[in-house]
């Protein structure tokens, strides 16, 4: 491996061929463009400068343990551990070098910030990368510029240290130096509504699950190992599928002008003459017409059922909204500890229901939502769970 300095301050390495093709390869299978993207520049760049380090500063570096190569499905970044601090690599492939941006994972995460973070610049074509520039956790904290719709932090070029050889001196010669700034704590995540959250986020029409959900939420998922991984491997396993579906978003509110998707149907085309009594909403006293209702296909383990959801304006301009699920066949129950709930964009469950025995039917509670308002019905049972995604 050759040290090729364009100038006296500037570290730049060459991608050894095979670590470049391996993590080409291991990039294929990313959910999307973005995704696999930031999986290839985290593997290279950790991987070429990983051996560098170890062989020329620091031989007791070791890549930290979250910096598996599913965290590039995630987030761009990678992580190397030195002793009790560690180095933050952010690769990019831009040209542009005139600020350093690290997602916000890596510096409000308890469990993810480092001590220094290194700005790479990663060329695929030519193979190499190149160490541009380093700062601290408290001087992105204190000094970075804040991108809440994108969640990073940005620092200009002109306040990182350039020369990267400081950095040693500096760990040298002050070990105790304040390298950190403050970090909240993140709210505890119950475990519910962390399985809710990984089986929203693990669909591949979500493209930016990072950017789906609050950020407490999201870093508190990440900061979880187990949860990490899974969500890596299930985005990456239902991208690859042949037949994954894509989940789409019922948009009440084209309900109540008769605009329907394909697989959200009448009543009547399903069930027939037995419609009515399946699924029976009274008239409000308030209302001039009749609730709309739409019903979907579920395939369930042992046998067919159906979601059912009925809409209706309230006076108050909000949206009623009932939902429930029976049978297809109306002659049968449901299986016992089958369950309904309601689920808000951050996957909190705001009431649910369950079949006991013997039950041809559950039903949630009627609620009402303003506009904009989105939520998911969930029905689950055992090792299935079906999520449906809705906006009024």
């Amino acid at each position: 491996m050759s040290v090729l300095p364009d100038t006296l301050t500037e570290l730049r390495l060459d991608i050894p061929p095979q670590i470049h093709q391996e993590s080409w390869q291991h990039s294929q299978s990313a959910s999307t463009p973005t995704a696999q993207w930031n999986i290839y520049l985290n593997q290279v760049c950790l991987n070429t400068v990983l051996p560098w380090l170890q062989a020329e500063q620091a031989p007791e570096a070791t890549a930290w343990s979250g910096a598996v190569p599913l965290l590039g499905e995630l987030v761009r970044g990678t992580a190397i551990a030195l002793g009790n601090q560690r180095l933050i690599l952010i690769p990019d492939k831009t040209l542009d070098t005139s600020e350093l941006q690290v997602p916000q994972e890596w510096i409000d995460s308890p469990d993810w910030a480092g001590d220094y973070y290194l700005g790479v610049q990663v060329d695929p074509d030519d193979l190499w990368v190149r160490v541009w520039g380093y700062t601290t956790h408290e001087q992105l904290k204190t000094s970075g510029r804040y991108d809440a719709d994108q969640r990073v932090y940005s620092l200009d070029a002109e306040q990182l240290v350039q020369d990267l050889s400081v950095l040693w001196v500096v760990r040298q010669l002050n070990p105790t130096e304040q390298t950190q700034a403050e970090i909240a704590p993140l709210p505890p995540l119950p475990v519910a509504q962390a399985e809710n959250l990984l089986q929203r986020l693990a669909n591949p029409a979500v493209l930016q699950p990072r950017l789906e959900i609050p950020f407490p939420l999201w870093a508190a998922l990440l900061s979880n190992r187990d949860w990490r991984q899974q969500l890596g491997r299930s985005r990456r396993t239902d991208s690859s599928a042949a037949i994954s579906p894509t989940r789409t978003i019922a948009n009440l509110s084209q309900w109540l002008q008769n605009r329907f998707d394909d697989s959200w149907q009448a009543l009547e085309t399903l069930l027939g003459s037995e419609a009515e009594p399946a699924f029976n909403l009274r008239r409000s006293v308030d209302l001039s017409g009749l609730a709309l209702r739409r019903a979907k296909l579920l395939r369930l383990p042992d046998q067919d059922a159906l979601l059912m959801v009925a809409v209706e304006p309230d006076t108050d301009g909000r949206i009623g909204i009932r939902a429930q699920v029976r049978p297809l066949n109306s002659t049968l129950c449901l299986p016992e500890r089958l369950s309904l709930t309601l689920l808000l964009p951050t996957g909190e469950a705001v009431q649910s229901v369950q079949s006991r025995d013997q039950d041809n039917v559950i039903q949630l509670k009627r609620f009402k939502c303003p506009p904009d308002t989105q939520f998911s019905l969930q029905v689950a049972i055992a090792n299935t769970v079906i999520t449906e995604d809705f906006v009024v």
